[in-house]
């Protein structure tokens, strides 16, 4: 029995916990945030929070809402007071309005809507047409504005005075024993509330003597009462302590959020600098940060510097190292921390937009990321609007990415695009006559049409670009030797100058410092070095082919293709199956010399499939290469194909002039490029070594000869002391076997081992 009453005596105290917890919950009220101007957007934010408050409370719930407004757009601001007002009459919801300083034109519709009014210090209520986005004729404004308060409110009478002079300028309003509305000012006693020709506003004194607000209370004081924390800055709804929707956040507030560091120390974070020397981003920048990040993923530091001094590159390496950077930060947990020192322009700002922070330093610069081309003569040309078209969405995406604004990312690309900052949000314009350059709250010029928009530093602040001004300040040099050894103190960088960076305790940098193979595997990326180990391979086999003694062609031929697969594979070029069809080619190639001849048929395939592997080793990935179907053009991947192709086409063509003049003038006995080419000095037959294209100056059939250079089938034969090119009829023939002529075919001498007779 003594157990059962403890039991119970438990289980009611633990029901009566739950029951005032839930009844806590139940009564804890929610709170909204309109301030700004309230666009189109912000608007649409506030309306789905509210749904979405409305769906997860009980009936009976109490909402806060904030105003500090001076515009908006009219048509969507009374959309939001029609949701409120439903949620009022369908879940009995009690709103309870605090003006912060000021509810100014549309924003001056929701106080209609209160049960119970708090304002602020000092505060303008009023002027519902003001600033409005597509305003409505007056006697309509007039309604949907009185529509909105309760007949049952105790002072429903005069706020449809207030409602009518709010949104009608050419209504007048009179103390005359209690507020009225009048027509005109003629032949009326009584003090003058409103102005001839204006829409009424009030302020806090005029509200506390109608007896519309319950009481007058600074921020600080109404933040105290209910237990909530003043956004002051977007449409945010929160609900006790957990938001319904999230409002932008501080930048320390991300920081904390993101880096995570021990608080005793040690801490370690990575930097990776792309400027001076790897200026230019390509495969080489490309190849370096690869390796950095891979480095990295072993190490895992608390962060990664990226800093950027560069004027740009090319599209294709940017784009890769781009997805790398935020692969690194969303799959690894490593944030990026992008450093712009002075330049991050064109793919430059690519590689920044794909790093979770922005930091600059006060004359840093970013944007200016127009793709061009060289042109005739190497001028440089800016590329058609297809490719534009590709990579302002590429720059839009990566900007949204992490929550950058994707106007001022195409603004950076295109230089046809008029962007203003309107009522503190950017607007694209059509043309420049639609920009409001006076009234009460002009736009700001962001970019005028035909100049592409590069930011300074304060822009890059102001615009939601970068997260951080990093000013100058005196800071101990990094030594040589610690430059070196690629570790020193984050007290020596800027960066860690700032108070959330200064804050991590015992901080030391650790640099990706390249080994001697990283920067052997950067030498070989460059496409003059990779054109040139092309041209090396193919005139080294030419020269081994035509002269099997020498060994010196042959080897530097197999140098270069090892080189070439080493470099392909190290930038990610190549893949197994370009390997495996070179491969095969190759194998191809040697069984048609040395194993089994088949007249040329396997040699034949052997040449194709070793070309198709070997260009295949030093083109970029062809899976990569896509047409976009949308802009019509290729993407970034595609331009850099042509790009290596040319290159690789120009080395092709190099080589057989280099070839052709070796069979000319340097070595006219190789017997491969003869029948092309006259090599003249037939004269010279007694000499030596002929090759003569006149059949009268060959032996005749029927003469014995012994064989020079192996045939297979084609090599050579000494007639009387003159050598000259020959081809087999049969087998493979040995140097030394005797032979005997069979005929002659124009220039060419075709024979047979002695023994066999004629063919």
């Amino acid at each position: 029995m003594l157990t059962f009453l403890k039991n119970f005596c438990v289980f009611f105290v633990a029901t009566l916990i739950a029951f005032h917890t839930l009844e806590a919950e139940e009564t804890q009220p929610a709170f909204l945030s309109l301030t700004g101007f309230l666009s189109k957007d912000k608007v649409a934010k506030a309306k789905s929070s509210l749904e979405r408050f409305s769906v997860s409370t009980l009936t009976s719930p109490t909402l806060l809402m904030e105003i500090n407004s001076t515009g908006g757009e009219l048509g969507e601001v009374l959309d939001l007071a029609k949701t409120l007002y439903e949620l009022k009459k369908l879940k009995h919801l009690k709103l309870i309005v605090y003006i912060h300083d000021n509810a100014i034109g549309p924003s001056a519709a929701l106080p209609f809507l209160a049960d119970e009014l708090e304002c602020s210090l000092f505060v303008s209520w009023g002027d519902i047409p003001l600033g409005a986005e597509g305003s409505l004729p007056p006697n309509i404004l007039r309604n949907r504005v009185r529509s909105l308060i309760d007949p049952q409110n105790p002072h429903a009478s005069l706020l449809y005075i207030l409602a009518d002079a709010m949104s009608d300028p050419s209504l007048l309003v009179i103390n005359q024993q209690g507020w009225k509305i009048i027509s005109d000012n003629k032949n009326h006693e009584g003090t003058m509330i409103s102005t001839p020709g204006q829409t009424l506003v009030l302020n806090q004194n005029q509200l506390q003597e109608l007896g519309l607000v319950k009481e007058v209370l600074s921020p600080e004081q109404f933040e105290k009462k209910f237990q909530i924390h003043l956004e002051g800055s977007v449409a945010n709804i929160q609900q006790g302590s957990t938001p319904l929707q999230a409002s932008p956040q501080t930048v320390e507030k991300k920081l904390q959020q993101s880096i995570h560091f021990n608080p005793q120390g040690p801490n370690v974070a990575g930097y990776i600098y792309v400027g001076d020397h790897e200026s230019s981003i390509n495969e080489s920048t490309w190849l370096y940060i690869k390796q950095a990040l891979e480095f990295y993923k072993k190490q895992h530091p608390i962060f990664i510097i990226l800093e950027l001094n560069t004027p740009g590159g090319e599209v294709f390496a940017a784009q890769k190292i781009s997805d790398a950077l935020k692969e690194m930060d969303t799959q690894f947990n490593i944030p990026i921390v992008a450093f712009i020192n002075n330049w991050a322009i064109s793919a430059g700002a690519m590689l920044a937009y794909s790093c979770r922070f922005i930091t600059t330093v006060k004359d840093g610069s970013m944007g200016a990321a127009e793709p061009v081309y060289a042109g005739e003569g190497g001028k440089m040309e800016t590329a058609s609007e297809k490719v534009n078209s590709a990579l302002r969405a590429d720059f839009a995406n990566r900007a949204r990415f992490f929550d950058r604004n994707p106007l001022i990312a195409e603004g950076m690309v295109d230089k046809d695009m008029i962007l203003v900052l309107r009522h503190g949000e950017v607007v694209q314009l059509e043309n420049e006559n639609q920009m409001r350059l006076t009234g009460p709250d002009p736009d700001i010029v962001i970019s005028h049409k035909g100049k592409l928009l590069t930011l300074n530093a304060e822009q890059m602040i102001d615009y939601g670009v970068a997260d951080l001004l990093l000013p100058p300040a005196k800071l101990s040099e990094i030594t040589p030797e610690e430059k070196k050894a690629g570790q020193w103190p984050a007290s020596k960088m800027l960066l860690f100058q700032s108070p959330f960076f200064s804050s991590i305790p015992k901080t030391t940098i650790q640099s990706y410092q390249m080994d001697w193979k990283t920067r052997f595997f950067v030498f070989l990326a460059t496409p003059l070095v990779s054109s040139l180990l092309f041209m090396g391979l193919m005139i080294g086999a030419y020269i081994e082919m035509n002269h099997p003694g020498l060994s010196l062609p042959g080897f530097v031929a197999g140098l270069c293709l090892f080189l070439i697969v080493l470099s392909s594979f190290s930038l990610e070029i190549a893949n197994r199956l370009e390997l495996i069809i070179l491969l095969t080619g190759l194998v191809l190639i040697l069984a048609e010399l040395f194993v089994l001849p088949t007249f040329g048929l396997l040699g034949i395939l052997g040449i194709i499939l070793f070309l198709g592997g070997l260009f295949g080793m030093l083109l970029p990935n062809l899976g990569s290469v896509k047409f976009e179907y949308d802009t019509q053009t290729l993407n970034a991947a595609g331009e850099y194909f042509f790009q290596r192709l040319a290159w690789l086409c120009g080395s092709l063509i190099l080589s057989i002039i280099i070839i052709v003049i070796l069979a000319r003038y340097v070595m006219p006995g190789f017997s491969t490029f003869n029948r092309f080419v006259l090599a003249g000095h037939e004269q010279d037959a007694s000499r030596g070594f002929v090759a003569g294209n006149n059949p009268a100056d060959l032996p005749q059939p029927g003469t014995r000869a012994e064989v020079f250079a192996t045939l297979r089938p084609a090599g050579k034969i000494i007639v009387q002391e003159n050598i000259y090119d020959a081809v087999s009829t049969g087998d493979f023939i040995d140097a030394g076997e005797r032979v005997i002529i069979v005929r002659l075919e124009g220039g060419v001498i075709f024979v047979n081992r002695e023994k066999g007779g004629e063919a």
